[in-house]
């Protein structure tokens, strides 16, 4: 009953704040955007730290946990909300990529299934995403927030080149972390949250362009094909957009975050991305000490990442 409540309420509000939507969707449609920034990587690499950093560094336009809620009138969510997003810092905790708090900023899964659905690797040649309503996202956000959009979603490392039709001059941010250590934080997680089946065909989320081949197969193998799987597809799909991807390594954004955050500004700016300075932020992260499987698991994920390393 309390999640039939909760539905018919935001079903409510859905219907009450579409015509501020659909205004706030033509208004300034003339305008010239910005080129919209995209955090991707692995699950569990380091993706939500990195946005958390750069959203409290500086003043993005981005999809808060306020937008994701009301995902069928984003930009009316976030226009009533603009102060608390604006003004949101982070405090750098996070549950499996949910930061808390009405402003914090968000993947945004809800708001993408329209225009961008979730799926497996594509070159993008067979997809039909609605550009427009994208770009009316992004574009949207940027006029109600009054700064450069920003997203991180792990669900778009496969889809690099369907992206880049969409938005011909988008910036991608990739993060790296050590694979054995990614793979020991997504089966963690998985068994944790109760969603390894070892046998079944279910993934931590994004699936790399492998993936068929290790469907059925157990939660190390599995994590591991898709950890070095969706390096394996941004490293093809990112030729053709030359300098517009940067690459961050994890280790070293905990150990120097200012630094690597003054090289990202540089990134940003030299392609004409140059958000206001907001706050400070740490001068050290703890790297997590890869705590390790136990001894079987660790000889599956030895033999495993033999197998897949070229």
């Amino acid at each position: 009953m309390k999640r039939l409540a909760v539905t018919l309420a935001r079903t409510a509000i859905h219907i009450a704040l579409s015509p501020l939507e659909l205004a706030l969707r033509l208004a300034g449609r003339n305008r010239v955007p910005h080129a919209p920034v995209f955090i991707i990587g692995p699950p569990r690499s380091g993706t939500t730290l990195l946005y958390e950093l750069m959203v409290t560094r500086w003043r993005f336009a981005y999809l808060s946990n306020l937008a994701h809620r009301f995902f069928r009138t984003p930009l009316a969510a976030s226009f009533i909300g603009r102060r608390a997003i604006r003004r949101w810092q982070g405090a750098f905790e996070s549950r499996f990529g949910h930061i808390h708090g009405w402003g914090a900023p968000n993947e945004g899964g809800w708001n993408w299934k329209g225009p961008l659905p979730d799926g497996p690797w594509s070159d993008g040649s067979d997809w039909t995403p609605d550009k427009q309503k994208a770009r009316s996202l992004t574009e949207g956000l940027e006029r109600v927030l009054g700064a450069p959009f920003l997203n991180k979603n792990v669900m778009h490392a496969n889809r690099l080149a369907l992206m880049n039709r969409i938005w011909p001059q988008s910036l991608f941010i990739v993060i790296h972390r050590d694979v054995a250590d990614t793979v020991r934080s997504i089966v963690r997680a998985e068994r944790k949250m109760g969603d390894a089946h070892p046998g079944d065909d279910l993934w931590f989320s994004v699936r790399p362009s492998i993936a068929p081949q290790y469907e059925g197969q157990g939660d190390v193998e599995r994590a591991i094909a898709q950890v070095m799987g969706v390096y394996a597809d941004v490293a093809r799909d990112r030729l053709p957009l030359g300098a517009r991807v940067m690459d961050v390594d994890y280790a070293r954004l905990c150990a120097e975050p200012q630094t690597v955050l003054a090289e990202i500004a540089a990134f940003l700016s030299s392609h004409g991305v140059a958000p206001d300075l907001k706050a400070n932020v740490p001068t050290r992260f703890d790297i997590p000490g890869g705590k390790r499987l136990d001894a079987s698991d660790e000889a599956r994920l030895e033999e495993t990442v033999a197998k897949l390393t070229p």
